[in-house]
């Protein structure tokens, strides 16, 4: 006759060390989300920009510029997984790359349309970095107050196996 009840929870629940996916605030995974998501469209755009650049001129100092998009095209793309891993670092580091290169091009007398689209990337960029931040004092809260366990379904009294109706073990 075993007396032991597989159904019963164990004595002491330990928290865990990190919060699951299910546990952070959607808010603060939605702008992350959205910020590398951002990052993955810009470098995407950036790539296509610099190819067609490169295929339209043999050579010269615009075949130069799109080899050196290339390399901001790799840029881009390290710091949209960054964003993806909620690195603050990345996230900085995009937000201010994006706001210098937008200055840049608009102190060249670049485009009117793409600085509209460069301020929406910039939004986008600003919450990812924010919520990067976010994430990491949310973590930090987490590690020094951690919930308490949840409750298991085996504390329920459904599911106890101790009761009057209890057949034979």
């Amino acid at each position: 006759m075993n007396e032991h009840n597989p159904y019963q929870s164990p004595a002491e629940i330990a928290a865990p060390a990190t919060p699951g996916e299910r546990d952070i605030p959607e808010d603060i995974n939605s702008h992350i989300r959205q910020g590398w998501i951002t990052a993955c469209f810009s470098g995407s755009l950036t790539l296509v920009a610099s190819l067609a650049t490169m295929a339209s001129n043999s050579g010269g100092e615009d075949a130069l510029f799109g080899a050196w998009s290339l390399i901001d095209v790799g840029l881009i793309a390290v710091l949209a997984f960054g964003i993806y891993k909620r690195s603050r670092t990345a996230a900085t580091i995009m937000f201010v790359y994006f706001a210098l290169a937008k200055i840049l091009i608009a102190s060249s007398g670049g485009n009117p349309f793409s600085l509209v689209f460069g301020l929406l990337f910039l939004f986008f960029y600003f919450r990812a970095m924010t919520a990067t931040y976010r994430y990491h004092r949310f973590l930090r809260d987490w590690q020094r107050n951690p919930p308490a366990p949840r409750q298991s379904l085996a504390d329920n009294p459904a599911f106890n196996r101790s009761g009057p109706d209890q057949g034979v073990s």
